[in-house]
């Protein structure tokens, strides 16, 4: 039954949706089957996982060792043909790497468990695998339409624009505001380190990082935590210009006015809207690239 189900639903388009394909692509049905059976074990064994982890805590069967009923997502993921075109990274896979010594409590198992396998079941129900050029890629989501966004892997900063369109849509910055960041930061380098000991792409500071709960070693975890910090600023002072100047000078100095008298943080406030204008022009572009031009 679970292998008609997923054959039936690799041939349906995503519910909803107008599939738009790059001109030379085409839908692997092999290969989307395979990755829709992926996530749907990954769904399954999460949901069993969960299951008996909360009828051991009510005393109903023995107790199986927590280790044993964690997610699943990470060892799939890892093994996975189609992991070099995944930009997840699982609550609990963060959870780890931040303390591997931390033992995970019944109630984070069970929040990473259904977290990854829901996830997982969404992505089996809407992903689909085209190819192009022998190529396998994700279908993605991008403005509601399902199209495949090819970033410049050779550019500095355009390289993480999986990573970067995934913090604009968690936290609502434009994509290219957050590009030009990077490049004002790190100049896109994951390994940068500044004098005063900021780390990564949008040069977190480790305190920073530890209060919002990512790994500033991790490119995409570096990404999130800058633009939720971006997002927090821009919460409290309400324009772009004003979090811009509290993501340079701290919003300490936004709120007693000195960030007026230092240049640096003025002239970042300068450079980086001029960056947001050529990085909307690249991500447009990107996306253009993906969507085939209709033909009347």
């Amino acid at each position: 039954m679970e292998n008609w189900i997923i054959e039936k639903m690799a041939h349906m388009e995503p519910v909803g949706k107008e599939l738009s394909l790059p001109m030379q692509g085409k839908i692997s049905i092999n290969d989307t089957k395979a990755y829709k059976k992926e996530q749907y074990l990954i769904f399954k064994t999460n949901i069993k996982n969960t299951f008996q982890l909360l009828t051991a805590k009510v005393g109903l069967i023995n107790r199986t060792p927590n280790h044993s009923l964690t997610s699943i997502s990470k060892e799939i993921s890892s093994k996975s043909k189609y992991k070099e075109l995944l930009g997840n990274t699982s609550e609990l896979e963060v959870t780890q790497e931040a303390d591997p010594k931390v033992a995970l409590s019944d109630w984070d198992i069970i929040k990473n468990n259904l977290n990854d396998g829901f996830t997982a079941l969404v992505d089996m129900a809407t992903v689909r695998i085209i190819t192009e050029g022998g190529k396998p890629m994700i279908v993605k989501i991008i403005d509601d339409q399902p199209v495949v966004a090819e970033f410049d892997s050779s550019d500095k900063v355009m390289r993480w624009g999986k990573e970067i369109l995934a913090a604009s849509r968690k936290y609502g910055i434009d994509p290219a505001v957050i590009a030009a960041i990077i490049e004002q930061e790190s100049g896109g380098n994951p390994n940068a380190q500044s004098p005063a000991g900021a780390i990564g792409l949008m040069q977190l500071m480790p305190g920073t990082a530890q209060d919002l709960g990512v790994n500033p070693y991790d490119p995409s975890q570096n990404i999130e935590g800058g633009t939720k910090y971006l997002a927090l600023q821009l919460n409290r002072f309400g324009s772009l210009d004003m979090a811009l100047a509290a993501y340079n000078a701290g919003p300490g100095k936004v709120l007693n006015s000195r960030y007026l008298y230092i240049s640096e943080t003025q002239n970042y406030m300068r450079n980086v809207p001029a960056l947001v204008n050529k990085y909307q022009r690249q991500f447009a572009a990107a996306v253009d690239s993906a969507i085939p031009t209709k033909k009347n």
